[in-house]
């Protein structure tokens, strides 16, 4: 296993202590999102290093491909379904990048079904990003009122990268063999 493949690995690893200590927060409180945010931020960190190290020296592999996304899907997913249990977002704000997710990753394996390849887009970067930040934000201030429109801005990046994606490939829900 190559250092990008392991660095994806360790992402989906920290996943468990993250959603762990973001779930208890509510209990034990502002160490708990402290340990949450740091495991939130390393997570994110091993993200960017795991794609830059494959790309840079070229340890681009299958087992990449598939667990790099995936391993981000559960780490921003875990994010915001704890969210929602803790009352910092109502459930429909989920719902929508949950629901996005799964939309976009059943148009990958529509293409890949046909040999292509639909890279990510700098809309669904900007996406990503934007909900890095904004659950890293709301994992240090806990429940405030504002987390609603916080969340509005990956929310509003979610809905437009999903209306910009599926329109490029909407040839694969045509009646196309």
């Amino acid at each position: 296993m190559n250092l990008p493949n392991k660095l994806t690995f360790i992402r989906l690893v920290l996943a468990v202590p993250f959603i762990y200590f973001l779930q208890e927060s509510n209990a034990e409180g502002f160490v708990y999102r402290m340990i949450a945010f740091a495991l939130f931020v390393v997570a994110s960190l091993t993200d960017f290093f795991d794609g830059y190290l494959a790309r840079k020296y070229n340890l681009v592999t299958d087992f990449g491909k598939l667990m790099d996304p995936l391993a981000d899907k559960i780490l921003v997913i875990s994010a915001l379904v704890l969210f929602v249990e803790l009352r910092y977002i109502p459930a429909w704000m989920s719902i929508i990048v949950i629901a996005r997710e799964f939309l976009i990753s059943g148009i990958r394996m529509l293409a890949a079904a046909k040999g292509e390849v639909i890279p990510a887009g700098k809309l669904g970067k900007y996406k990503t990003t934007s909900q890095m930040i904004v659950i890293l934000i709301m994992i240090v201030v806990g429940n405030q009122w504002y987390n609603y429109y916080l969340m509005l801005i990956p929310i509003i990046l979610t809905l437009w990268s999903g209306w910009e994606y599926t329109s490029k490939a909407k040839h694969y829900f045509m009646n196309s063999k």
